[in-house]
């Protein structure tokens, strides 16, 4: 029975795997991963001549785009530029007490926030890894949007190598589509005044991404079809304003910073020399998860994708596809992947052995692109539904697709 399943489970992934040539917007990447690393001067990233401090980044910089002008264009200070980074604009932050600690919110909505609601997903789908921390800067409290679709927040270890361990474990065992990195080494080690601790921080960092990106690429799950966005958020200051163990102010070591891109959508070995900025970051990602950032201020970075990647897809592909769902069999909850070549009403609803109808868990008219339901394992009155096999009955226009699902409890 065990070999049953796993072929089984071989076989919806190979159907998952599928979808890559129909993804949202065209694009092929259906996982997002970003990585911040505080504090880190371009001089000493991709600005140094030698990239003697990044050897693992610039060696993987061939897969992907480099942007040599993206920029802190305000505020030079994390208490800020996270929130910036996060919300695709450049948002106030209001201080408050939250559980019991200090802290701040941001007055905008994040691109988390965005995501698990125009989604529909749970917080296990949308994880932000970071070192331990007591207070955590929180997502907004919008009305709506606000702490429902907040992150799942993993706030464990003390270092920056602590951080990429729990994200490994992080992306093993929950799979989460979106996961954002915060790694904090080096901004603290820039303060310092230590040069050699600052430097050896960039270099564990560089490593980190090497690492992280290698554990990518050798998941199922995650292997060619997830796109990494490494950069900063601030930098330094120059040596003309006072060194690399402060920052805040507008001098160019302090505004400008490195971004690096990879992944199935990204052209390779390419160096874009156009102006972008902070709010840019998220809603690029936003624009590749076919999300709407609807109060943000940034623009799609459409130079760094390989827009040709997909071509004629109208033509090649059928007008509705029910690719599977993730994991198969499941126990708590399942991702049910389907594709739309051209607008369409969609229902969508699970049935039992019997041929009962037990839930409707989709009912609307839909724009194309490759998305995905979340089934629980409970029914229309959202009581849990017992262990068996279930199908899913989908139908988009005229075009109806089944598939076969495995409750295990």
């Amino acid at each position: 029975m065990v070999t049953l399943f796993l072929k089984k489970i071989t076989f919806q992934f190979n159907l998952v795997l599928l979808l890559i040539l129909i993804a949202v917007n065209g694009y092929a990447s259906t996982n997002m991963v970003i990585v911040i690393i505080d504090g880190a001067r371009y001089s000493e990233t991709f600005g140094h001549p030698t990239h003697v401090y990044i050897p693992y980044m610039h060696n993987l910089a061939w897969q992907g785009t480099v942007l040599d002008n993206f920029r802190n264009d305000s505020l030079t200070y994390t208490s800020r530029a996270i929130p910036a980074l996060w919300c695709g604009t450049w948002t106030g932050v209001r201080d408050t007490v939250y559980n019991g600690s200090n802290t701040q919110y941001s007055l905008k909505p994040s691109i988390f926030e965005y995501f698990r609601k125009q989604k529909a997903v749970p917080a296990t789908d949308c994880f932000y890894v970071l070192k331990y921390i007591s207070s955590l800067w929180l997502p907004s409290f919008n009305a709506d949007y606000g702490p429902d679709y907040w992150p799942q927040y993993h706030s464990v270890g003390s270092s920056d190598a602590d951080v990429i361990i729990q994200a490994k474990s992080v992306l093993s065992m929950y799979h989460p589509v979106f996961t954002w990195i915060y790694l904090a080494d080096v901004d603290g080690a820039g303060h310092s005044g230590n040069w050699t601790l600052y430097t050896r921080a960039i270099t564990i960092a560089d490593s980190l991404v090497g690492v992280l990106w290698n554990f990518l690429q050798n998941d199922q799950f995650y292997q060619n079809t997830t796109t990494l966005f490494v950069t900063n958020d601030h930098g330094r200051h120059d040596d003309q304003h006072g060194g690399f163990s402060g920052h805040g102010d507008g001098c160019e070591g302090c505004r400008h910073i490195m971004f690096l891109a990879l992944g199935p959508d990204i052209k390779s070995n390419y160096v874009s020399h156009q102006s972008r900025r902070i709010p840019d970051l998220a809603v690029t990602a936003g624009h590749m998860m076919g999300l709407n950032l609807g109060h943000s201020s940034g623009e799609i970075m459409s130079e760094i994708l390989a827009t040709n990647l997909l071509q004629d897809v109208s033509e090649s592909v059928p007008t509705f596809k029910l690719a599977g769902n993730y994991p198969n069999p499941f126990n708590n909850y399942t991702r049910i992947i389907y594709s739309l070549n051209a607008y369409s009403h969609v229902l969508a609803e699970i049935y039992n052995l019997a041929g009962e109808k037990i839930l409707t868990i989709l009912d609307e008219k839909q724009i194309p692109g490759t998305k995905f339901l979340v089934w629980s394992g409970k029914n229309d009155l959202r009581q849990e539904v017992t262990s068996g096999i279930y199908f899913i009955r989908m139908q988009a226009g005229s075009h109806v697709g089944y598939h076969k699902i495995i409750l295990i409890k």
